[in-house]
């Protein structure tokens, strides 16, 4: 009988022990995390508040992700947009000057800086951030634009042979006109837009910028017809040099009213991602708050018990070492 009682007080204290090692470390957990480790039961089995609001958690964490992308990508395309803008318009009042000074040398160095000025716009619409060109569509694993050297070639093989500004004039509105080889040439991202971004349950973000916008070809027509005024392949004589500098010049300039609406359309966009970032923010924050009201617990009372189970726990250690060491001998 005393072999069975021995067996039985063992059976015991390992129980007591399991069941105080489970209880400290569903403890710990909820030391760690701020929340229960049974949801369920803390609940009564009544999962479908905590339900609704992991979902409505999980969306958030999508919008915040998609809010992020917008901005930064709205920004970026911002930052092209106002090099785009800034060379251009700088060249325009350069080039309105080509009658003030009808000099051959003078007139090749307008048609130098239009040439470099169109290489800039075009590495501008060839911008790429993160491995994604912006102005490509859904391409954006590629360049949006040929080279301007490639441009160039494209336009001057089309104006051969053109001997007047009618002519000139006619020709660049064919080429970058809706199908024209700018078009089915020189453009090489996708013609389908970028799908709007989720931002929130009312709010979304359209990032649709293509280098096709009509507001890129009006900026790039006068550029290459400035870029080729003096090309002597095409032989155009000093008045149509002159005639076609002058208006590359007033063609950039009224092309720039459109260019700031496209910007300020944008800037507007930027706000209003700005905006809903915030709101969802605030949201994000609430939705959490309820989810502690819910699952949360005392942080204070949790680590008082934790530490009162860990003391019974060691008095049971103690116990049972002492009860391993008993015997006849240190009785008596």
């Amino acid at each position: 009988m005393e072999v069975i009682g021995d067996m039985a007080r063992a059976l015991v204290l390992r129980t007591n022990q399991v069941r105080l090692r489970e209880e400290m470390d569903k403890l710990a957990v909820e030391v760690s995390t701020g929340f229960v480790r049974d949801a369920g039961k803390h609940l009564h089995g009544d999962l479908t508040g905590l339900q609704s609001i992991d979902r409505a958690l999980s969306r958030m964490d999508t919008y915040r992700v998609n809010t992020t992308e917008a901005s930064f990508l709205s920004g970026s395309m911002q930052t092209a947009l106002d090099e785009i803008q800034g060379r251009s318009e700088t060249l325009s009042q350069t080039l309105i000057a080509a009658e003030l000074t009808p000099n051959s040398a003078l007139l090749s160095t307008m048609a130098d800086d239009a040439e470099n000025a169109l290489s800039q716009v075009m590495n501008g619409l060839n911008r790429s951030v993160a491995g994604r060109f912006l102005f490509s569509g859904t391409a954006t694993d590629r360049q949006a634009v040929q080279s301007a050297d490639a441009l160039l070639n494209d336009v001057r093989t089309a104006l051969v042979g053109q001997t007047d500004m009618a002519g000139v004039e006619a020709v660049l509105d064919t080429f970058f006109g809706a199908g024209g080889t700018y078009e089915t040439n020189t453009y090489e991202g996708s013609n389908t837009g970028l799908a709007p971004l989720k931002l929130s349950e009312t709010e979304s973000a359209n990032l649709d910028i293509r280098a096709t916008d009509p507001v890129f070809r009006e900026v790039l027509k006068p550029m290459v017809m400035a870029a080729l005024a003096t090309d002597g392949t095409l032989g155009f004589d000093q008045d149509l040099q002159i005639e076609i500098l002058t208006t590359a010049g007033r063609d950039l300039l009224a092309a720039q009213q459109d260019f700031v609406e496209l910007r300020a359309g944008l800037g507007a966009l930027e706000a209003r991602v700005e905006e809903t970032t915030a709101r969802n923010s605030a949201e994000f924050t609430a939705t959490n708050i309820a989810r502690l009201d819910l699952v949360g617990t005392d942080q204070y009372y949790t680590a008082s018990r934790y530490e009162n189970i860990r003391t019974q726990l060691e008095s049971l250690y103690a116990i049972t070492a002492r009860s391993q060491r008993l015997s006849l001998a240190e009785y008596l």
